[in-house]
C-alpha cells in the first residue's frame, strides 16, 4: 500500500471530526437559514482573508490585485470544481471592491468635495455589488444544493 494510501486511511481511521461534522450536517440541512448565514460567514472571512493578504504581500495594489485574480481563477477552475460552494473569485471580488471603496468611504474622504463624493459613491457601488452578489449568490446555492459537495464522500 501506498504511503498516501497509509495516511489517508489512519486519518479516517482516527477522524475525532467525522461525528459533529455528520450532526452539524444534518442540523444545517433542517435549518436552511441557519446554513445560509453560516455561508454567508464563510464568504465574508474568505474576504476579509484575502484583503488581509493584500496588506501584508509587499507588493502594489495592482501587482496584489492581479496575483488575487490569478490565484483566485486557477483555484475556482481546478479545486472549487468539485465543490457546492464557489467562494474563490468572490473573496476577491470582495477584497478588490474594498481596496477601491476603502479610501472614499473609511476615510472620509468622500466629504471633502463633490467629485470626491461622486467617487465615493462609484466605489460604494462596487461594494454593494458585492454585497448584493454573495447574499444572492448563497440564498440560491443553500436551496439548490448540488447532488454532492468536495467534502462529501
Amino acid at each position: 500500500m501506498r504511503l498516501s494510501d497509509r495516511l489517508h486511511t489512519f486519518i479516517e481511521r482516527y477522524n475525532i471530526l467525522k461525528q459533529p461534522t455528520e450532526a452539524i450536517a444534518s442540523h444545517l440541512a433542517q435549518a436552511p437559514t441557519l446554513s445560509k448565514v453560516d455561508v454567508l460567514a464563510m464568504h465574508f472571512f474568505r474576504t476579509a482573508s484575502m484583503i488581509a493578504l493584500h496588506a501584508c504581500a509587499p507588493f502594489s495594489l495592482p501587482v496584489n490585485l492581479a496575483l488575487g485574480f490569478v490565484g483566485s481563477l486557477v483555484y475556482r477552475l481546478t479545486i472549487e470544481v468539485k465543490c457546492i460552494y464557489k467562494m474563490a473569485l468572490p473573496s476577491f471580488a470582495g477584497a478588490f471592491a474594498y481596496s477601491l471603496s476603502k479610501e472614499a468611504l473609511i476615510h472620509g474622504a468622500a466629504f471633502s468635495s463633490l467629485s470626491a463624493l461622486a467617487k465615493a459613491l462609484l466605489a460604494g457601488a462596487s461594494l454593494t455589488a458585492y454585497f448584493v452578489y454573495v447574499i444572492l449568490t448563497v440564498d440560491y446555492d443553500v436551496d439548490h444544493p448540488l447532488p454532492k459537495s468536495c467534502c462529501s464522500s
